[in-house]
């Protein structure tokens, strides 16, 4: 071989040689982050309890959504976005539902939201919707029969009138009542006034409980009565 063909030679497998270490350097991107996300959720946390779908939150008490991505060890590398429809409104791993935003129907319509929007730096981006019911727990009137520290006049035989008012803020029937007379509960259903004797001699408590079909409650404190033998027997 001549001295130009060996030159030829070595300058080819010179640039073969450049172009294989440049295509070695050239290494593809990561996949990127949202990419690798496969779920985004949204659950409210109230009352110290965590509640998952479907969403029901009590308007006696603030409320958060909270958004969760699997697999969680991205939570903190993405963007969060809360909406109404189509109006944004925060952004925020969080949302917070105040007692305001459940006063009314009208602002819980326009300012509880009903989809979560998530996107990367680059712009990939995943959804959900979820709703939420804003329930009006059922509530007790204060003053019962018998009234705290009364003093009732009769014996084990004598039937004892128990009377409260109890009601459902939302206009729903089907209230669970429960009368609870020394430690003990009697579930009386919806009616509101119950006749009960076998009464001994001495001081006694009670006090009523009541649960609507979506399980918020209301309560009165426990009170106490006291009964005695007919004042004629004394």
């Amino acid at each position: 071989m001549s001295k130009n063909n060996q030159c030829l030679l070595a300058i080819s497998l010179a640039l073969a040689a450049g172009a294989l270490f440049s295509a070695c350097l050239d290494v593809p991107h990561a996949p990127n982050d949202t990419q690798k996300i496969s779920k985004v959720s949204v659950f409210a946390r109230q009352f110290d309890e965590a509640i998952e779908e479907p969403i029901k939150i009590n308007s006696n008490e603030q409320a958060e959504l909270i958004a969760e991505v699997t697999p969680s060890k991205y939570k903190n590398r993405i963007k969060y976005y809360w909406y109404n429809g189509d109006e944004i409104l925060d952004s925020g791993a969080t949302y917070t539902i105040s007692t305001t935003y459940m006063a009314s129907s009208f602002l819980s319509r326009n300012f509880i939201p009903d989809r979560l929007l998530i996107k990367d730096n680059e712009g990939n981006a995943l959804e959900t919707t979820f709703s939420v019911n804003v329930n009006n727990p059922p509530q007790i009137l204060a003053e019962t029969i018998p009234a705290n520290g009364d003093t009732l006049y009769g014996n084990s035989h004598t039937p004892f009138l128990f009377s409260w008012q109890s009601f459902d803020r939302d206009g729903s029937k089907g209230l669970e009542n429960v009368l609870e007379i020394d430690g003990v509960q009697y579930k009386v259903g919806e009616l509101q006034q119950v006749m009960q004797s076998g009464f001994s001699e001495g001081r006694h408590t009670f006090r009523i409980l009541v649960t609507d079909s979506l399980g918020d409650k209301d309560s009165t404190d426990k009170q106490e009565f006291f009964v005695f033998g007919t004042p004629e027997a004394k």
